[in-house]
């Protein structure tokens, strides 16, 4: 009989602790912000399968920023998002240009001087959520920085749909990452846009000026990473040399962050980054047969610089 009573109460106690801990874990499961001292930035996330959550974590440690989660009021299911059921969830909400899935948490974002958004792409583009955030909350004078999580589909697109929606917002610069991303590479990309400290990049300047031979032209600048470190090495005087009959270049002892592509033609006035630190004036147009180049800008009304070499300074 003491026995069994023994027996019972072991039970019992065993019953009891179980439930502790169950309750224990349902009460810290729910993602709270991190708040961390004098922090002028926030990154700002929403995330379903954690792919975005995670990447947010490591620029938020980098940043010294404030993280904070946008909460959706209806939580989303793995059926929600899958893409090959036509009435999923999220399906019916991206062919839906009015659809606005409610935001259960409050944001506090207006001591922040800059925003890090971050989403994952959705149907080649950003899930309704962050138009309820534009909606709701004012970011017109944050520095925006975007940065999203896909498996193969840039960010070109969601950047374009959210200037279009707002022109207004000041979106600095932007990066897609792939889940596995390792954090050197978003130690460098923070450190190339100067965003290494939580601090807003170099505001963009729209032109400079590029003496060659002495006579003056405007050089109209690409809002990109690269016009920026140039804008950051002003003022650079150099001699450029001939090339092909219709380009001058120089090697730089300084690298450049890029972003290459293939262009189909270069145009006359085109000033591209040839390789990380190769600056490069076309003064010919002419269809592009395989290069990569990364974009400065353009200078319009570029004279035919001839042959031979020529001096060239770039300043404010």
């Amino acid at each position: 009989m003491k026995k069994r009573l023994l027996i019972i109460i072991l039970l019992a106690l065993v019953l009891v602790g179980c439930g502790k801990k169950e309750e224990v874990k349902k009460e810290t499961s729910k993602e709270e912000p991190v708040i961390k001292e004098n922090s002028n930035s926030a990154v700002l996330y929403f995330s379903v399968t954690n792919n975005t959550k995670v990447i947010a974590r490591m620029i938020s440690e980098e940043t010294n920023s404030d993280l904070i989660e946008i909460v959706p009021k209806e939580k989303y299911t793995d059926e929600d998002i899958n893409y090959n059921n036509d009435n999923s969830r999220a399906n019916k909400e991206q062919n839906d240009d009015k659809a606005r899935p409610e935001i259960e948490n409050k944001l506090d974002l207006e001591k922040y001087s800059t925003i890090y958004l971050g989403y994952p792409i959705w149907w080649g583009t950003v899930p309704r959520i962050i138009y309820t955030l534009l909606d709701n909350y004012d970011l017109t004078n944050k520095n925006i920085v975007l940065f999203c999580t896909s498996g193969s589909s840039g960010i070109e697109q969601s950047v374009k749909d959210l200037k279009n929606y707002n022109d207004k917002l000041n979106i600095i610069t932007s990066k897609r990452f792939a889940a596995n991303t390792p954090k050197t590479e978003i130690t460098n990309w923070l450190y190339e846009n100067n965003l290494q400290k939580g601090e807003p990049s170099v505001e963009h300047t729209k032109s400079i000026k590029v003496t060659i031979n002495n006579k003056e032209y405007t050089l109209n600048l690409e809002d990109n990473a690269t016009s920026r470190k140039l804008v950051e090495l002003l003022p650079l005087e150099t001699k450029m040399q001939e090339l092909n009959g219709n380009e001058k270049y120089v090697y730089l002892s300084e690298s450049f962050p890029t972003d290459s592509y293939k262009p189909e033609r270069i145009n006359k006035g085109d000033v591209m980054l040839f390789d990380n630190s190769c600056i490069v004036i076309f003064y010919k147009s002419f269809d592009n047969k395989g290069y990569n180049y990364t974009k400065i800008g353009h200078i319009d009304n570029l004279d035919d610089l001839g042959s031979g070499d020529v001096q060239v300074k770039f300043s404010k």
